[in-house]
């Protein structure tokens, strides 16, 4: 046997490692790559789930908002504020008087056009006007104003006298008259009012349309010839409405020029105005165990105690200790304000005249716990089967039941 050379051994045994470190370093290499990509990839996914926009890693439902959807809320989900007010002091009770709802101001007197408008008669269609020229009787005659606001003029023709007063009307005539008159003296009267009218509508027991004249008239005179009473107590006829006047509206209450505590508010009427007065929404409910329950106004103004005089308490079912006023917190979601007031002492009743009602105030005056329990018992009376037991007592008093 022929022995190879250790030197060329030792080589070959050295390229045999290197080709193994060559293989095991391409082996490792693809293995890096791998990693690599799957912690590129795993990257990728952890980066997309953090910071993609649009993505929920746990989507839910989105929450609502319960304010805007009323129809979820019950009764009980209605906060209740017992206030009693027999424990306010003065300035407490003051508060809440004038504590109101923020509403427009129903008053004119922001307005000077309204309150400082002087009133004249104002020509239109229909209205017959008379003409006397001095020291010629060429014109002299009755004309009537036709559709388009003219009158026609012998020799002179048509001039338009829609839209003037009886003083601004003269002074076009006498320039129009000066082209064919000397000097001439022309005087003017009205022998027809008939274009003139002020309309009262709405909730008023008679609408009218009303002529005017060269009478002036005011806001009252108005609501009298309608029939307004300012003190009557009907649902279907209100107080509060709106003037339509030359193309704007205000808001006006018929109750504050009656008042007569701002003469600004019975103001002249103009031409074409049109008042219209809205049916009464400010009720004040009264229920419960009163003599006469029902809806009443606020606009007179009435206190605690006036209305239980007025409502007529049943001192016999009433339970004095706890008549109720409901009252909504407008400034507040689903919130009502609860005032109670004990009345089985009679001083407690100085402190019901200082509370005043307000609009859409409910008064609830509820029954004695006696009472309740005898209307229950009147109830199931009629039902007898139900207490065969007691039939004896029901049907005979004390008496020995005996059987028919």
């Amino acid at each position: 046997m022929r022995l190879k050379c250790p030197l060329l051994c030792s080589f070959s045994l050295f390229k045999l490692f290197e080709g193994l470190i060559d293989y095991y370093i391409t082996i490792s290499m693809g293995h890096i790559k791998k990693i690599s990509k799957y912690f590129c990839i795993v990257l990728f996914f952890l980066n997309s789930c953090v910071s993609l926009p649009g993505i929920n890693k746990t989507p839910g439902k989105k929450k609502i908002n319960k304010k805007i959807i009323e129809s979820e809320y019950s009764i009980k989900d209605v906060g209740v504020n017992v206030i009693k007010i027999n424990t306010l002091t003065e300035i407490d009770i003051d508060y809440y008087n004038k504590k109101k709802v923020e509403e427009a101001d129903y008053k004119v007197k922001k307005f000077s056009n309204i309150y400082n408008y002087n009133y004249e008669y104002i020509l239109g269609p229909a209205d017959s006007i008379s003409i006397n020229l001095t020291d010629t009787d060429d014109i002299d005659n009755t004309y009537l104003i036709d559709q388009d606001g003219m009158i026609d003029l012998p020799f002179i023709g048509k001039v338009k006298l829609d839209g003037l007063t009886l003083n601004q009307a003269q002074n076009i005539l006498i320039e129009i008259v000066k082209d064919f008159y000397k000097n001439p003296d022309l005087q003017i009267n009205i022998e027809e009012f008939n274009s003139s009218k002020v309309y009262i509508v709405g909730a008023v027991r008679n609408q009218k349309t009303i002529k005017l004249d060269q009478k002036p008239i005011r806001l009252i005179e108005a609501a009298i010839e309608a029939n307004f009473n300012p003190s009557a107590q009907d649902k279907l006829f209100g107080t509060k409405g709106f003037l339509r006047r030359d193309n704007a509206v205000y808001k006006i209450n018929l109750a504050n020029a009656f008042s007569g505590t701002d003469e600004k508010e019975n103001f002249y009427l103009k031409k074409d105005d049109v008042i219209f007065i809205d049916r009464n929404s400010d009720a004040i409910h009264v229920f419960g165990e009163v003599s006469k329950p029902g809806i009443y106004f606020p606009n007179i103004g009435y206190s605690l105690t006036e209305l239980i005089s007025t409502s007529g308490l049943n001192q016999i079912t009433a339970n004095a200790k706890k008549v109720y006023i409901i009252r909504e917190k407008f400034d507040s979601f689903l919130e009502v304000d609860v005032f109670q007031l004990d009345i089985r002492n009679p001083i407690n009743l100085i402190a019901g005249r200082k509370f005043m009602l307000q609009s859409k105030d409910i008064v609830f005056v509820p029954p004695t716990e006696i009472v309740k329990w005898n209307r229950t018992i009147s109830l199931l009376l009629p039902q007898t089967d139900l207490f065969k037991s007691y039939n004896p007592i029901i049907n005979n008093g004390l008496q020995t039941y005996e059987e028919p």
